[in-house]
């Protein structure tokens, strides 16, 4: 009897994991549900934070339209950006990211890559590192002491996912602000305002195009970032519907 009946159960059980893992990872990511937050008021689970030297904070609100809420990013001279935790997202298994944002009023700058004109309407940042934090003995070896402990533990990467008013699609360059920070412009051109675009991206492409050799790194933070501090002049955006994909999504503008 034990013959007979021992396989069966095996596989019930093994079906039974296999049936709980994929519940445990769905096939998309939806960052943040803002459907309940009360309009005009901070989306809920996301922090502003000023960044040092910076001294006005972007005004990021949630807002309501016909087809939904969205989070709105009002800058005045002003660089701050909205962060959530991402719970170190392997992005091994959720390779793509897709949103939908447009642009009211772009910042008045010409060249987004001069340092005086490093202001964006609106940005989708991505904060990427090792596993673990600065108490992974082999995260300081990775990193080295001094920048672990003196230059206050920067992450491996951030790649910052802007819309530029004259730097082309796709031209991904080393930020003005540091090292560790890529700007890829998706879209370029302000003459196309008031209207939602859907993009998408494959961040663990862009992760190995513009960190090659860099392996085992997950996803650390999420960042809305609105800035206008560089130029001085005002910026208004929106952003909706973040998600994370196991598999690419169709994609294309939206009307």
């Amino acid at each position: 009897m034990k013959k007979i009946l021992f396989p069966p159960l095996f596989f019930l059980f093994t079906a039974c994991a296999v049936s709980v893992s994929s519940a445990a990872e769905p096939d998309t990511l939806l960052v943040a549900d803002i459907s309940r937050d009360t309009a005009g008021a901070t989306p809920g689970e996301w922090l502003n934070v000023l960044p040092k030297k910076h001294r006005v904070y972007t005004n990021y609100t949630v807002e309501y339209l016909e087809t939904g809420p969205y989070i709105k990013a009002a800058s005045n001279s002003a660089g701050s950006w909205i962060e959530r935790d991402m719970d170190e997202l392997d992005i091994s298994l959720y390779p793509v990211v897709e949103w939908e944002w447009m642009v009211n009023v772009f910042p008045d700058v010409v060249w987004e890559r001069n340092g005086s004109e490093d202001d964006f309407a609106i940005r989708v940042e991505l904060v990427f590192d090792y596993r673990g934090g600065v108490s992974n003995p082999l995260n300081l070896l990775r990193k080295g002491l001094v920048t672990t402990l003196f230059r206050h533990n920067p992450p491996v990467l951030v790649l910052s996912y802007v819309w530029s008013v004259g730097v082309p699609v796709d031209v991904g360059y080393q930020s003005p602000e540091g090292g560790k920070v890529t700007v890829i412009p998706v879209e370029s051109g302000s003459f196309t305002v008031r209207r939602w675009f859907r993009e998408t991206r494959d961040m663990r492409a862009d992760v190995k195009r513009f960190l090659s050799g860099e392996k085992n790194l997950v996803l650390k933070k999420i960042r809305i970032r609105s800035d206008t501090d560089n130029s001085g002049t005002k910026a208004e955006s929106g952003i909706r519907n973040i998600r994370f994909f196991r598999r690419s999504p169709e994609t294309g503008g939206l009307k």
